[in-house]
């Protein structure tokens, strides 16, 4: 977290308390004309083109899971990646058990890293009250290219542990719950910005090439100044790089070979 990402983050913010919550209801139309990446086409054309990871967070029974059977029913090649499923039993019971929660967060770590190694979108369902406790899936994200985007529900009651309490799956008491708020850290991206995605980025580094290599073959002025921009190593390193990261690049090969013939006369 505390390393400078240049990727997409997007944190939608907790909706403030108010005194009148306890007659609001949201239903999962509801949720999903809150979030661009369930209801509007374009982003979801996005999500569905690009390494994404969602990355939940809020305190237990804030609507959480709501989001995610939102996610599930939109993007079918998706892996939900949760520490709780550690404690399911086989017939589906919930039993949590503190001496194993190191273990369930591995294990979950450990599943994240499988699907963003296989380049499936993932969601990362679990509390993530802490800005540390998510520093290993940015890890995960930053290593295989993955765009993170940071959703917490924005739902009236995410941050009043009394609703909390009543709304949760797994029986999470109140004293719980009011911990749980009362360690929810806010968390904002270090800038704010729309990516292109890898297949719209590589479109776009193979025609700047395409007129690159158009330049160096009908302007001749454009070579010879290129010569006295950089030296062959400079040159070579850059368009290692690029081959390293990208691939099936236009050949520019004739002006290394011509700039190495240069530099040994």
């Amino acid at each position: 977290m505390d390393e400078a990402i240049s990727r997409l983050t997007i944190k939608c913010d907790v909706a403030k308390a108010s005194s009148t919550v306890e007659t609001v209801e949201f239903d999962e139309a509801d949720v999903d004309r809150s979030y661009p990446f369930l209801s509007d086409k374009d982003t979801v054309s996005y999500v569905r083109q690009s390494k994404v990871m969602f990355l939940m967070r809020g305190p237990p029974g804030c609507g959480k899971s709501t989001v995610v059977r939102g996610l599930q029913k939109l993007y079918s090649d998706i892996v939900v990646c949760s520490a709780d499923d550690f404690f399911l039993t086989s017939g589906g019971v919930y039993h949590w058990d503190f001496s194993k929660l190191s273990e369930a967060h591995e294990a979950c770590q450990q599943k994240a890293l499988d699907a963003a190694e296989n380049g499936q979108i993932i969601v990362i369902d679990n509390t993530n009250i802490r800005r540390w406790e998510m520093s290993s899936y940015y890890n995960i994200a930053r290593h295989n290219g993955y765009i993170v985007i940071v959703v917490t529900p924005q739902t009236p009651w995410a941050l009043q542990p009394d609703l909390l309490a009543l709304k949760n799956m797994h029986g999470i008491s109140l004293k719980m719950c009011q911990g749980k708020v009362g360690a929810f850290q806010n968390i904002l991206p270090y800038y704010w910005a729309w990516f292109l995605n890898q297949n719209d980025s590589t479109k776009l580094l193979t025609l700047a090439c395409k007129y690159f290599d158009m330049c160096i073959d009908m302007i001749p002025e454009c070579e010879q100044h290129l010569r006295t921009c950089f030296t062959l190593g400079i040159f070579m390193f850059f368009y290692i790089l690029m081959h390293s990261l990208w691939g099936g690049l236009p050949s520019v090969k004739h002006l290394v070979a011509d700039m190495a013939s240069v530099r040994c006369e």
